[in-house]
């Protein structure tokens, strides 16, 4: 579902309960998957994942916060 594109810029990070993290290299990587969040979610759910929200964090190369 995620475009090729956009696959090089995300790494799933951690799972808490039935919210699932994804760590985005870049601001507008992040812009374009919070417009797909709803079907992504809704993806996920149909294919037997228990993922009630997606959660995206920010995070540039080499920066650590």
């Amino acid at each position: 579902m995620i475009p090729a594109v956009l696959r090089a810029t995300i790494t799933a990070g951690p799972i808490d309960g039935a919210i699932w993290c994804l760590i985005v290299n870049n601001n507008a990587a992040a812009a374009k998957l919070r417009q797909m969040l709803p079907s992504l979610t809704t993806h996920l759910q149909a294919k037997g994942w228990e993922v009630n929200a997606i959660r995206l964090k920010v995070q540039v190369p080499g920066v650590r916060r």
